[in-house]
């Protein structure tokens, strides 16, 4: 074995020691306690929305009640076995990481393998699984996996597309990306790429009709939480209407889906969840794992600057380690962190393009 993978190997190692310390040391959060009221309310129908903080399709609920069932006979917490699925979500993203890196973007494996580790051993996505255990990974894995099969034949269509409704279905921080696969796929009559998804998503609310308002309230119209960042900001000038902020964040994301439609599918699916980053109407801490995996793809000043800026947040946040340490960045430098990313990537995203002009 080279030098260079015996590196990728130890690396790998120590992320993943970090990762199961993480969830060994965890033994409750405010977030788990939700957990355990999904799995509560999740068999008795319409009281899923009504009677607890429910935000999402009902699949998570569902799960979470699995992972209980499966998890109590065993004697392993709860908390345990939901940590266990998160970090094997990771552990299958790396994975995913590695297969793009090396299928689609036609890099050397120990490239690609790099990418893989970046990811792995990312300190933002370390301390979401590990801290929060929050499953918005999951749905990301889904998001890498339609990114992986992603392509022309009829086949790859349908698998990505059903991977795409799995990643909506689970959390769906992946809402607006089926638009990005359905515009490259080219076609006049209604795409696959829009039906599976968004038909699913939908479809998983239908049982629940009897409590729709309800399931508007808590889904439909959920801003996340009200704190000092990006957009939401436009709230507290005179004369800003309420739904000011939500009627930007969409037509900004609408925006980011025509102008990165021609791009290689995973750097435009990370340019869209940085716009998305940048004009969220609402926001807490764990969003900011969500351009991490695809991130690690491509690297970059960007991508090391969010990291260190979203790490050293974490550690002064009171929602993260709350350490005392002064001039620690807050809401406002991690929001100038996405942007600066962003703004990176498509400097970046045009030199390659007129490097491409310059040798044809």
């Amino acid at each position: 074995m080279s030098k260079r993978r015996l590196l990728l190997a130890a690396g790998f190692l120590v992320a993943a020691a970090v990762r199961t310390g993480w969830l060994s040391a965890f033994a409750d959060n405010w977030d788990m306690g939700t957990y355990r009221q999904f799995v509560e309310f999740a068999p008795r129908g319409g009281g899923l929305y009504r009677d607890a903080p429910y935000h999402y399709s009902p699949v998570w609920a569902f799960l979470v009640l699995g992972v209980s069932k499966v998890a109590a006979p065993t004697g392993i917490p709860f908390e345990k076995a939901v940590g266990g699925l998160l970090l094997l979500g990771d552990a299958a993203t790396a994975y995913l990481l590695f297969r793009v890196a090396r299928d689609r973007l036609g890099r050397p494996p120990d490239r690609a393998a790099g990418a893989a580790l970046l990811f792995f051993s990312n300190p933002v996505s370390v301390f979401v699984t590990g801290f929060h255990l929050q499953w918005d990974n999951l749905a990301i894995l889904l998001l890498v996996a339609a990114v992986w099969l992603a392509g022309r034949e009829p086949g790859r269509r349908v698998a990505t597309s059903l991977a795409l409704a799995a990643s909506l279905l689970v959390k769906h921080v992946t809402f607006f990306h089926p638009l990005l696969f359905a515009r490259r796929a080219g076609r006049r009559r209604l795409p696959i790429e829009l039906l599976l998804p968004y038909g699913f998503f939908f479809a998983s609310l239908l049982p629940y009709w009897g409590s729709r308002a309800a399931v508007f309230e808590g889904v439909f119209r959920y801003r996340s939480l009200a704190e000092d960042y990006g957009t939401a900001m436009l709230r507290k000038l005179p004369g800003v209407p309420e739904w000011a902020p939500t009627a930007l964040f969409g037509a900004a994301a609408l925006a980011g889906v025509f102008a990165f439609r021609r791009m290689e599918i995973g750097r435009a699916c990370l340019l869209l969840f940085l716009v998305i980053l940048i004009f969220v109407p609402g926001v807490v801490e764990y969003y900011f794992v969500w351009p991490i995996a695809l991130g690690s793809l491509y690297g970059g000043a960007g991508y090391a600057a969010f990291t260190l800026l979203v790490s050293a947040f974490f550690l002064g946040s009171p929602d993260g380690l709350g350490l005392p340490i002064p001039h620690l960045p807050g809401w406002h430098g991690v929001w100038w962190g996405a942007v600066f990313w962003l703004l990176w990537e498509l400097r970046r995203a045009s030199g390659s393009r007129l490097k491409a002009e310059g040798r044809s």
